[in-house]
Formats: C-alpha cells, structure tokens, sequence
C-alpha cells in the first residue's frame, strides 16, 4: 500500500507523523512524503524577518530592520541567501526520509514568506486573496504518486501555508467522484496541537469544517507509537535549523513530543499515540 503525506513546509510530515511513519515502514508500507512549500521564490536576499522564520535569523536581529551588522554579515556571506536557506530545508526533509526509508517529492513552491506575507499576524492569519491555494500543484503530484492512504493537514495553528495546503486538499475531496475522499485523513498539525491544547474538531479554525464535503463526517484513528517515541526524536533531529526556533532545542522538543502523544493517548484511553481523523462518508 502507497501512503502519501502532504507536508506543508520541510518537516511538517516528520513533526506530526514521524511515529505513524515509522510504524508503516515496519510494516513494509511505502511512504511518500509530498512537500509543497519549499522553495525561495524569486528574492536574491533575506530579510531579517525572513532569516527568523525560516530558522536562520534570531528575534533580536528581525527588529532591527536595515541594521548595519547584519548587513556586513551578509556582504560577508555569512547570511544565506533564500536559495541557500530552503536548499538547507530540503537537505533537512531528505535526511529524515533517508532515516525511516521513506520517499520523498518537493513541489518547490515559495514559502509564504517569499510570497509577501511579512511579521507573524500575517504568516499566521488569513490567505490573500492574491494568493491561491495549489490546488493545480497538488492534483499533478498526487496524480503521478496514486495514493492508496492520504494524509493531509488539519491547519491547525492556521499558519497560512498550512491553510493552503488544506485548501487544496479540501478543494481535490470535494470534486465530484474524487479518487481521495475513501482514502483521505487529516492529522493533527504538531508543534500547534500543542500549543492550542487542541482536543477536538471543534476547535478548529470554523472554515475548516464548513469546507469539508458534503456528508463527511470525522472518526479519530488512535496510533500508539510508545515504542516509536525515541526513533520519531531520533528522525526530527534532521532539522537541526528548526529546532532552536521552534523548541529552544533538542531537550525542549523531544519533552514537546511526548508531552502531547501522552496527552493524545489519554483523550483515546490509549498509551502515547499520534491521532488522525479519517473521513467517513454516510
């Protein structure tokens, strides 16, 4: 069985689903992760700001704005350009697959911070309308990869490439007579679910459920990864540019990730787990 992860940025498969991954690899399952956002766009430079979202950049520098430092240090070539600092993301994403012998295919299309959205209220709110969702992208990859298990974002934490990817996927389910809607699950977007103590579909973002298709409702599916807690920490220390700006690093992070299957496996009565929410048709 072909099982295809949607990743919304280098490291949103791993994050979320490292321990479903690697239980489906046990079992002889081939896995694909489908990264979409994870190229530079067309910038010959970072911002500040941009340094700090994509992990490159500290707090302190993204509120300076033109400060001298930091321009001397890119004359220097000590700041990465965009291509460098997504090419270091790819790398990232490609050694986790190597890890848990998993495939994987990057549609290269710019992060949001290469696509104008500036200072987190932006990167955390809504899509422009300027801005559609990759729907056309998506089709393509999924087209070429005949998923027979999809896996897809529930854009928890609404951060807006994760809103754009779960556009996509919705906008596919929804067509009529589509191969994906049998087939189809979301998962639960980590670090967010953490931060947002998400428990249940209510939580969600309103568009979210109003945009599922007609007659879908959501059944939780509790995987138990208690013995694959260590290898899914083991496989995130891929993303060694994420970590610090996502965790505070290696201790914070591997605490975050079992501090929520813990709490996961307590909401199914179940040991530590990671849950997705399969779509079932009535």
């Amino acid at each position: 069985m072909t099982h295809v992860f949607v990743s919304p940025h280098p490291d949103d498969a791993a994050l979320s689903c490292g321990g479903l991954i690697a239980c489906l690899r046990d079992r002889g399952e081939a896995v694909t992760i489908l990264t979409i956002f994870s190229g530079p766009g067309t910038l010959d430079r970072l911002t500040p700001y941009q340094r700090l979202a994509l992990g490159f950049g500290s707090r302190e520098k993204a509120t300076l704005g033109d400060d001298p430092n930091f321009a001397e240090a890119e004359a220097a070539g000590a700041a990465p350009t965009p291509e460098q600092a997504m090419a270091v993301r790819r790398v990232e994403d490609e050694s986790f697959a190597r890890f848990v012998g998993a495939a994987i295919v990057f549609l290269n299309l710019p992060d949001a911070v290469f696509r104008g959205y500036e200072g987190d209220d932006q990167l955390l709110g809504g899509p422009r309308p300027d801005d559609p969702a990759p729907v056309e992208g998506l089709r393509a990859a999924l087209a070429r990869l005949q998923p027979e298990r999809l896996y897809l974002p529930f854009s928890i934490g609404g951060h807006v490439d994760h809103r754009q990817a779960h556009r996509a996927a919705i906008a596919l389910l929804a067509e009529p007579r589509s191969p994906y809607l049998d087939r189809a699950c979301f998962y639960e977007d980590f670090p967010y679910a953490l931060r947002t103590a998400f428990e249940r579909p209510e939580q969600l973002d309103p568009e979210v459920l109003a945009s599922l298709p007609t007659g879908v409702t959501l059944t939780p599916e509790y995987v138990d990864i208690a013995d694959l807690l260590d290898r899914k920490l083991a496989g995130l220390g891929a993303y060694e540019s994420q970590l610090g700006r996502l965790f505070g690093g290696d201790s914070p992070m591997a605490a975050a990730v079992r501090e929520r299957a813990t709490r996961v496996g307590e909401l199914g009565g179940v040991g530590p787990s990671e849950r997705y929410w399969r779509l079932t048709t009535s």
